[in-house]
């Protein structure tokens, strides 16, 4: 009678499964903050500025790769 009824099941996760998604997640943010670290050492700054946030140091990067994109040309 019902035209399409999809029955939502949720997938039970075990305590393993869990530890396991938790461990890569951690393997994932330690990556991605190496990787902001890296790019805050590449981006000039000066030096008495606080540490760059993610999208402060997305933007100036942006800006940066403009600027020296321009200087080339």
């Amino acid at each position: 009678v019902h035209g399409h009824t999809k029955s939502k099941r949720r997938r039970i996760i075990t305590v393993v499964q869990r530890q396991a998604a938790n461990v890569r997640e951690r393997k994932r943010m330690f990556s991605l903050n190496e990787a902001f670290d890296e790019l805050r050492r590449k981006v000039p700054t000066f030096a008495y500025e606080k540490r760059l946030s993610r999208i402060e140091t997305l933007r100036l990067a942006i800006v940066y790769i403009s600027f020296m994109t321009e200087l080339l040309e």
